[in-house]
């Protein structure tokens, strides 16, 4: 069960698929709505490198893209309010400043459930290619997590990525437990593992016990990159899966699955850890 939502308002391409996902949610759970604006100037002003003699152009730079950040945070609240105004939900909006992954994950805290976009945070029409942040923020442990594609798409179908490891069954066990969706046609995917067919069985004896019945597949080739085309083969609109924390360095912060699926899915992915 889910009480309390918290969806990123991050003035990208996906910020509209994730204020449907978070209102269609909210109105199944009658959950609280928390939508977070996240002005950091820090990042916005940096320029990259100034060439000898062009500092006052730089900080033109800097102030046209501060000014232009705040003009689609407002657009961005705006689309928000609408979309829970119309729906007739409780909602708030939290507007912070500072640094972008440690507001996040303050805000984090709160909420049973956070929605972001697949391919960048708090971006504004200013900042370009914010991926690496998506994948840092979630390697430091933002979790339950539900990323967006561009596109908005109904979840009715949900694949599950296992390979018997706590990860992948822990991330198997939200997904039942927190009962976000409705019982959904769920599979259960495994990968190039010896004892597929067992752990297979168990993992739909367990998705069963959950009031799902579930299909399962076991495929010959490796995980990665073939998960993703067994989402799109199996038409599943959700894919279900573990991300584990590798090192504190950069982009490192998540295995290499994890961050080859987030980095090039199109459709939604649920992570936890």
């Amino acid at each position: 069960m889910i009480k309390r939502i918290l969806v990123a308002l991050s003035g990208t391409p996906c910020t509209p698929s994730a204020i449907t996902h978070a209102v269609e949610l909210s109105q199944v759970h009658q959950a609280e709505l928390t939508g977070v604006t996240i002005f950091d100037p820090e990042r916005l002003q940096d320029v990259g490198p100034v060439p000898l003699g062009g500092g006052a152009a730089a900080h033109e730079l800097a102030e046209h893209r501060t000014k232009l950040a705040k003009v689609h945070i407002e657009e961005a609240v705006a689309l928000f309010e609408k979309a829970c105004g119309d729906a007739g939900l409780e909602y708030r909006v939290l507007r912070e400043s500072g640094d972008t992954a440690s507001r996040l994950l303050a805000d984090w805290r709160y909420h049973d459930l956070t929605i972001i976009g697949l391919r960048g945070l708090f971006e504004y029409g200013v900042l370009h290619d914010s991926r690496d942040l998506v994948l840092d923020v979630i390697g430091a442990g933002l979790r339950p997590l539900l990323a967006v594609a561009e596109e908005h798409r109904s979840i009715n179908r949900a694949m599950i990525a296992y390979d018997g490891s706590p990860l992948a069954a822990r991330a198997m066990k939200a997904f039942c437990m927190l009962d976000i969706w409705p019982p959904i046609a769920t599979s259960i995917a495994c990968f190039n593992n010896k004892e597929g067919e067992d752990l297979l069985d168990e993992a739909a004896r367990y998705v069963e016990a959950h009031g799902v019945n579930p299909e399962t597949m076991l495929r010959s080739e490796s995980v990665r990159p073939h998960l993703l085309d067994a989402v799109e083969e199996w038409d599943a609109d959700l894919l279900i899966m573990g991300a584990a924390r590798r090192s504190r360095l950069g982009r490192k912060l998540l295995g290499d699955t994890a961050r080859f699926v987030l980095e090039n899915a199109t459709r939604p992915v649920f992570i936890h850890h």
